[in-house]
């Protein structure tokens, strides 16, 4: 099995296409990067509400990951009911772990759009 390559599969966020100094929150179905003050400079000081709007959406946009959980949590209870037991605890094993994963990738990209809307509902930048 090969690795990932996001960029290729996914492409470039709008955002970043725009060149308006905005930093990269990453392509993942693991979530975004954690977020650095340098990050959050980078957002607060945009002055393309465009590129920040577009960077908003592309973060609410993890919510997607939230599939495997689903997938995985209606297999654990198909498996159960049907009784095979190691099945069951390998489907229950991946609704935990995905789970997990969500709330992780939910909590970063609610960060980097924390600060997006922070940014978009400053008004303009004052140099």
């Amino acid at each position: 099995m090969g690795t990932l390559d996001a960029a290729a599969t996914w492409g470039v966020p709008l955002y970043l296409e725009r060149d308006a100094g905005l930093p990269d929150m990453g392509r993942s179905p693991l979530g975004p990067v954690p977020m650095t003050s340098r990050d959050t400079d980078a957002i607060l000081a945009c002055d393309d509400a465009a590129a920040v709007a577009e960077m908003k959406a592309y973060a609410r946009s993890y919510v997607g990951v939230a599939g495997m959980a689903l997938v995985s949590s209606v297999a654990t209870l198909a498996l159960g009911l049907s009784g095979k037991r190691g099945a069951t605890a390998v489907a229950a094993t991946a609704a935990i772990t995905s789970g997990g994963v969500v709330l992780e990738a939910r909590r970063r990209a609610r960060q980097w759009e924390a600060i997006a809307d922070a940014r978009l509902t400053a008004g303009p930048v004052r140099h």
